[in-house]
């Protein structure tokens, strides 16, 4: 059986986990191949207040005319931060190109990375949010946060944790018009000492959500590892249910060996002593 491909548009940090270097080790050691597809190339993660770039923007349309000049095709697409409006246009061609005039039933991840905490992150502006809206609705799976789902549907954040019925109408609602998009919220509001999960296949109706401890140690790559997790199991052909549980799972721990190992929080989660746990 040939190994599936996951064509993955991010970032390339060469220092502190995040993006590529987040989904490239999860998802090769969840048996599927990742094809790295640049959006732009960073010195470092932004957690250190100082960086260099090179954007690679300009060069990735010519990049899927060779591909397709070679025939070559992806099992899944999946996209995480996009720094502008240019980049979100790339992912919709791509998902035209590699997903729609393709025989074969390829997924179409987008973790519509925009913001945290209830705020969009400085560097976007509302016609990003409006733009990044079209390109979730062509999505197989989204995988907001809970601030992220608050900004696609145009509703103000509230950091008081939602009750039940809410958090599934939000699901519900970012579902409508795809009948069978799936649906997961992260970083939901909780009890105290707890944050929560939501998921939502609008195919089946299905709403899950789940409570996982909050451990109090922030740092960046964290959703780009839970949505990684998550496209690494669907692959596999786990259900949704599973994908998530195995995604807050490895998350967590990831977080909390990185948080009781004492390393320099700007260098992300310590992924790789924890892959090993993707098996167990």
């Amino acid at each position: 059986m040939a190994t599936k491909r996951v064509l993955a548009i991010h970032d390339l940090c060469s220092f502190g986990r995040c993006s590529l270097t987040a989904a490239i080790p999860v998802i090769s050691a969840m048996g599927s191949q990742v094809c790295p597809f640049p959006t732009a190339i960073f010195s470092n993660n932004f957690t250190y207040g100082d960086f260099t770039f090179s954007d690679f923007s300009s060069k990735m349309s010519t990049f899927m005319d060779k591909w397709q000049k070679l025939g070559l095709t992806y099992d899944c697409i999946y996209s995480g931060f996009l720094a502008d409006i240019g980049q979100i246009e790339i992912v919709k061609e791509a998902i035209a190109r590699f997903a729609r005039l393709n025989s074969k039933n390829v997924l179409v991840v987008v973790d519509p990375a925009m913001g945290d905490d209830g705020a969009l992150y400085p560097t976007l502006n509302s016609e990003f949010v409006t733009h990044m809206r079209a390109l979730t609705k062509e999505a197989d799976v989204i995988t907001p946060n809970y601030t992220e789902a608050c900004l696609l549907l145009d509703q103000p954040y509230n950091s008081t944790a939602p009750d039940h019925d809410t958090l599934q109408n939000i699901c519900r609602t970012l579902a409508s018009g795809h009948q069978k998009q799936k649906v997961v919220i992260t970083s939901v509001p909780a009890e105290e000492g707890q944050i929560k999960v939501a998921c939502y296949d609008a195919e089946t109706g299905a709403y899950h959500d789940f409570s996982t401890p909050r451990i109090p140690f922030a740092t960046c790559g964290t959703g780009d590892l839970f949505t990684s997790v998550l496209t690494g199991a669907m692959l596999q052909g786990k259900s949704l249910n599973e994908a998530v549980l195995l995604a807050m799972k490895f998350v967590s721990l990831a977080i909390d060996y990185t948080y009781k190992s004492g390393s320099d929080y700007r260098e992300g989660v310590q992924v790789e002593p924890c892959l090993k746990h993707l098996f167990d």
